[in-house]
């Protein structure tokens, strides 16, 4: 067993539209919007790697068929089929059951949004260290929490049966977590202020987790 935490790289979906048919200026401004999510991660996941933490990608299939240029086909998941009445949280967070799953002997994990490229690789290696010590950690630059987020090995079963955002708000409610003091303004620099990984920040860093 790898006695580092695996670092979960969470991907959202493409934006409605990318790749459509249509006219010719909507079409190149989506084209624009697929090509900078897909640098953005390109960036995030070569910092998990410089990291040297295991890494697994959970993308949907066009960013994963990306994330497979870098990573071996095991370690890039397609983001779980959900049905369309669900909400980008809830796809989120079958993500991580699924990242979780798929890495079901590390002592823990790193749960980090796909649009942060601005993360020190110093930050990553900082909360990998936490989770040892730690039920969930959380980097903060300047008292102001940020991602990833990490939780231990010990949370295991209850991270496999995340099926919607409200099962992860029940999960943070339930356990403290512990900040960790960085240098790092990356932790807070998301690319999609309004993207569902926003939605998903909210809950991991709900009113119910006490800073250090």
């Amino acid at each position: 067993m790898n006695h580092q935490p695996t670092l979960i790289i969470l991907a959202e979906p493409t934006p409605a539209g990318v790749g459509a048919t249509g006219a010719a200026g909507q079409s190149a401004a989506n084209g624009q919007q697929a090509l900078g999510l897909f640098s953005v991660m390109d960036s995030t996941v070569r910092r998990g790697l410089a990291s040297g933490l295991p890494m697994v990608v959970v993308a949907p299939p066009d960013m994963a068929k990306q994330a497979r240029q870098l990573l071996p086909g095991n370690d890039v998941i397609d983001l779980p089929d959900m049905a369309p009445t669900r909400s980008r949280a809830d796809r989120l967070a079958r993500a991580v059951a699924a990242g979780v799953e798929a890495s079901a002997n590390a002592p823990g994990w790193l749960l980090l949004p796909a649009d942060m490229p601005m993360l020190q690789v110093d930050t990553l290696r900082a909360v990998a260290n936490a989770v040892a010590l730690y039920t969930v950690v959380f980097p903060q630059y300047r008292h102001r929490r940020g991602h990833p987020v990490g939780f231990s090995a010990e949370l295991f079963s209850e991270l496999i049966r995340l099926d919607s955002e409200r099962d992860l708000a029940r999960l943070t409610a339930r356990y403290p977590a512990m900040g960790v003091d960085v240098d790092d303004p990356g932790v807070l620099m998301a690319q999609d202020a309004q993207s569902g990984l926003a939605q998903l920040r909210v809950q991991l860093h709900s009113t119910n987790l006490a800073p250090r």
